[in-house]
This record gives structure tokens, sequence and C-alpha cells, in this order.
């Protein structure tokens, strides 16, 4: 497997750093509140029993709550995350509350901020009593005030040199990450840095490890597969488990392309994926391959009836008009962010290499 190419890079530093909501928070300054200041007896999830954050959603908390039920952007769902209490009347500490957090802050852009914040808290207060409900609003603060400086990083701009070279890269995707990691620990408890970020973190440690191994020269193909192998048995078990169907997925998508490129038929496709997946499965593959490669093929000719429009003698002006024309007519309604995305990346990349040069 290749060090990610430009724009794969750039997801990954944006994953790294921001991992969540896109949203730039206008949250209010908040009012003085008690921090999260649980005693040690509080129980705290391990990482062990959490899911991978990237492959697994927590489970609902329970029922629709009035409180989002009347919510824009939450109509019609249910709550997700976890909230609960333990012996002591504590908040208790998981995957789940960060989940809670999220779901109801998704809705913000629909409905505002303040009416977000204010349905979360009235939610709460129907599921917990105090010492929990102060506690919980206090780390709510404290969530806010941290994902409006995560999203500070993201903002940081990387050099053409970061991303020019596999090692810069990985410099700068370690650097990222520390830098994230810095910033967890100055907004909450160690308990709550394990207990909302601790599977995150794992697996992006695990991630850095293996682009890092990647890069080796001094590794074959084999031993850089039995060094992954020994990367993956680190990882806790419920994640492990994900990530093993992860890369058996990959590995399944790269052999499939691999056959239509050399000119399989796709009863040969069909009689490869059989080997893994049930019928049913096997036929919504193919057809899922089938939409990707007939849509590969039309932006395809989209960059190439683009690129004749350069040297055409159009004003700026008219060849944006003739480029929208020709992404209606190539692309339905639903397929025009997917194009803007890919002539976002495809500008980024020549901008880059004009840099560089």
């Amino acid at each position: 497997m290749p060090f990610p190419s430009r724009h794969v890079f750039l997801l990954l530093v944006a994953a790294l750093c921001v991992g969540g909501l896109t949203l730039y928070w206008q949250w209010p300054e908040p009012a003085p509140v008690a921090r999260f200041t649980a005693p040690q007896p509080t129980p705290v999830a391990s990482v062990d029993s959490l899911p991978s954050p990237l492959l697994v959603s927590a489970a609902p908390t329970a029922a629709l709550a009035p409180a989002a039920a009347q919510l824009p952007g939450l109509q019609g769902t249910e709550v997700d995350g976890e909230l609960g209490s333990d012996s002591a009347g504590n908040l208790r500490l998981n995957l789940g509350v960060r989940d809670y957090f999220d779901y109801f802050l998704s809705a913000a852009d629909s409905a505002g901020l303040d009416a977000a914040v204010e349905a979360m808290l009235a939610d709460a207060s129907q599921r917990l009593a105090e010492p929990a409900l102060g506690q919980f609003i206090g780390l709510l603060g404290d969530y806010m005030d941290y994902k409006r400086a995560s999203l500070a990083l993201l903002e940081q701009p990387l050099s053409a040199a970061q991303q020019a070279q596999p090692q810069s890269q990985l410099a700068a995707l370690q650097q990222a990450f520390d830098k994230l990691a810095e910033l967890r620990r100055g907004h909450f408890s160690t308990a709550a840095v394990e207990a909302l970020f601790g599977a995150e973190e794992a697996y992006a440690r695990y991630t850095l490890e293996n682009l890092a191994l990647l890069a080796r020269e001094d590794l074959g193909e084999e031993g850089k597969a039995q060094a992954q192998l020994r990367l993956r048995e680190q990882l806790p078990a419920a994640m492990r488990a994900s990530e093993e169907r992860h890369s058996q997925a990959q590995a399944q998508q790269a052999r499939s392309e691999q056959l239509w490129q050399e000119g399989a038929s796709e009863e040969q496709v069909r009689q490869f994926l059989a080997l893994t997946y049930d019928p049913p499965t096997v036929e919504r593959l193919l057809t899922e391959q089938r939409n990707e490669r007939a849509w590969q093929q039309r932006y395809g000719q989209y960059q190439e009836e683009l690129a004749s429009l350069q040297g055409n003698g159009l004003s700026p002006a008219d060849r944006q008009r003739e480029q929208q024309r020709l992404r209606q007519r190539l692309f339905s309604a639903e397929d025009q962010h997917r194009v803007e995305t890919y002539d976002a990346i495809a500008v980024k990349q020549q901008d880059s290499e004009t840099s560089g040069l």
C-alpha cells in the first residue's frame, strides 16, 4: 500500500485534527460553573470496552425525548449516546456522553446553537440528578471550549513541502495528533480524556504507526505485512476486530478493482466476491462497483471537456458558466456536490504542484 496521495493526506489531517463536528460553534461565554471534579471512585469506561469511533456508532440512549422531538434537525430521530450516574450519583463517563453532546449539537445549523444547547440541558435534566447534572453541565462547557479550539487547528495552513514528501507528510500528521492530544488534556481531566477520546486516540496512534511502517524503505512487502499484523494485535480487542473487517473489505475492493482493470467480466467478479460474501451482499457490491465505474467514466469525460475550455479564449466568467453547464449536463443533482469536491481537490493539487516548482 503506497503512502497516501496529497488529497488523501489532507483528509487524514482533517480527521486527526478535528474528528467530528465541522461547524464553527458560536458558543456564548459560559456562566461560571463547577468544573468536572468527580472523585476517584467514579468509574471510567476502559478503551477495551469502547468501539472504534470510525466504524461503530453508540447505541441510542432511549426513546425520543420531547426536547429533541421539537428541535429542527432532530425531528423523527432518537437521542443518541448514553447518560447515567454511578452508585454515588456521579456522572458516569464513557464515549456515549460525547455522542450525546454531538447528537444535540448537530442541530445547531438548523435550530441555532442556543436552541440546541437548551434542548440538550432540558433532556439531560430528565435523565440526571445532582451531582451528576452539575458535572454534566461543567463537562459540556469544557467540551464546547475544546471544540472551538480544535477547529482552529484545522485552519492552520500546510506548506507545499509538508504535502510533497512522505516523511514530511508523516511529520505533519504526527504534529497534528500531538497538538490535539495536548489540547484535550488542557481542557479535560485524565479520566474524561480516556473516556471521551481514548478509543479515537488509540486508533489514531495505530494509523500513524502504520503510515510510518509503510514509508520504511528497509522492509519488503512481506516484512511490512508481518509488522502490520503485530501493530494490529496491539489494538484493543473490539477495535482490532473492526480493523480486521475494514482491512479485509479494503483488500476485497482492491482485488475487485484489479479484476475490472484486467478486463474481467461481471460474472468473474461475482465469483470472486462469492468466496467471501453471501449472494445478497455480492449483488449489492456489484451494483455499487458498477455505479462507481460509470461515475468515474462520466467524470473523466467531464475533465476532458473541461480541459478543452481552457484554450478557447473565454473570459473567466464565461468559462465558469460553461463549466457549470457541463456539470449539469453530465451529472445528476445528487452528484453536484461530489463533482465540486473533486474539482476543489484537483485545484488544490495543482496549486501545490505549482508552488513546489
